[in-house]
C-alpha cells in the first residue's frame, strides 16, 4: 500500500473473541491508524482504539489512546487515565475481560483497574 492507494490512510481493524476459561464473553475490536498524520490534529485524534462488546454486539467499553492519556468510555460514563503509552496484548485482553465481567460498574472502575495494569507499560 502506498500514498497513491485510496485505502492507504484507512484504519486497520482487528476483531477477536474474548474468552475467560472456556466461556465466550464477547468481542474485542482493535483499531489502529498507521498512516494518520497526528501532527495535523495532535489534541483530538486518537492513536488507537479498543472496542469491547458483549455477545449481542452491544457496546460495553471504548478505550482510546491519546498522546498523554487513555480515554475510557462506558455507557454514559467516561474518565481519563493519568498514564499513556501502548498496552501489551495481554493487558488489552485483561481489560476486555474486566469490562465484560463488570458491565454494571461505571468507567471509574475500569480507570482504577487500568491504572493498576498499566504500571508495567
Amino acid at each position: 500500500m502506498s500514498r497513491g492507494d485510496p485505502h492507504w490512510s484507512e484504519p486497520i481493524r482487528t476483531r477477536s473473541s474474548v474468552r475467560q476459561n472456556a466461556n465466550h464473553l464477547g468481542y474485542l475490536t482493535t483499531v489502529s491508524y498507521p498512516h494518520r498524520d497526528l501532527t495535523a490534529f495532535p489534541e483530538g485524534s486518537p492513536y488507537s482504539e479498543v472496542v469491547v462488546s458483549d455477545l449481542n454486539e452491544k457496546h460495553v467499553a471504548l478505550f482510546q489512546r491519546f498522546k498523554q492519556h487513555w480515554l475510557i468510555h462506558c455507557g454514559n460514563y467516561y474518565r481519563t487515565t493519568e498514564s499513556a503509552g501502548e498496552l501489551r496484548n495481554e493487558q488489552v485482553l485483561e481489560l476486555a475481560v474486566f469490562a465484560l465481567s463488570h458491565q454494571d460498574k461505571p468507567a471509574l472502575a475500569l480507570v482504577a483497574h487500568s491504572r493498576r495494569r498499566s504500571k508495567g507499560c
